[in-house]
């Protein structure tokens, strides 16, 4: 059976738990170089502070983080995915950092790297604990990210909820338009990456008014023709940055996308 997390589960068994699901001898070997650095301690006072709203909570809601071994396996296939294991050191700005477990994994791996989102409480306690520098940050389409900040290599975003705008007066959805898009990448390209740079973009999906979802195609064709490769499955959208990207949205998709 595929596992699942397991957030209330002690880290020590935990660890063992997980590395034996991983079958690659590389990617076993980093996940344990990761969770070595995890404090025992600190991890169970995570648990006891966070244990009665764990329990009272959905399975899909945030405390699923607090299980660092499942989220930090995950993160080790993705570094591998691209090509960041035994790369050279690179600079890596991450947004809507979460817990932070893909930039714990990129520390390890040598590279520097920042982390940006909301408040919240679980999301820095559980950066604090993997040693992650995250700092707060609302992500906004057309406003430029601090220029304190610097450039980087490599920027990404996975499972993208900060174009959710909330709900309009009929209830419906709201998110970013393609001109909201076309803002947001020109502004990253232009004023906070290196060149070559990488830009990955993991889009979440539309929640349409029965509550079924469906992929931001129109976002998707827009970034392929702007020069993206996309793993459309799984909403993936990979820039090669060799200068500012420009999306163009079209005259008639300006507006704000109700779902």
């Amino acid at each position: 059976m595929p596992m699942k997390p397991e957030p209330l589960t002690p880290l020590e068994p935990r660890i063992a738990e997980v590395v034996a699901t991983i079958a690659d001898e590389a990617q076993r070997a980093l996940f344990q170089r990761v969770v070595a650095g995890i404090d025992v301690d600190a991890h169970r006072r995570l648990q006891e502070i966070h244990a009665a709203a764990t329990l009272k909570s959905a399975p899909g809601f945030i405390y699923k983080y607090m299980d660092v071994c499942y989220w930090i396996k995950d993160k080790v296939a993705r570094v591998f995915s691209m090509g960041l294991v035994n790369a050279p050191p690179a600079r890596i700005l991450d947004l809507g950092t979460g817990g932070g477990h893909f930039l714990a994994v990129c520390n390890v791996l040598g590279h520097e790297t920042i982390g940006l989102d909301l408040e919240v409480p679980l999301y820095v306690e559980l950066c604090a604990l993997m040693g992650v520098d995250r700092r707060t940050y609302r992500v906004e389409s057309a406003e430029p990210l601090p220029s304190n900040l610097g450039k980087f290599d490599l920027i990404t975003a996975f499972q993208i909820k900060f174009d959710a705008l909330g709900v309009d007066a009929k209830r419906r959805y709201v998110y970013w338009s393609l001109a909201d898009w076309r803002d947001f990448i020109h502004g990253l390209t232009s004023e906070r990456m290196r060149y070559p740079g990488r830009l990955f973009l993991d889009l979440n999906s539309r929640v349409l008014p029965d509550n079924t979802r469906e992929p931001f195609m129109d976002v998707i064709a827009a970034c392929r023709a702007a020069g993206a490769g996309v793993l459309k499955a799984n909403s993936e959208l990979q820039f090669h940055v060799h200068g500012p990207v420009s999306l163009d949205p079209g005259p008639a998709e300006n507006s704000r996308a109700a779902g």
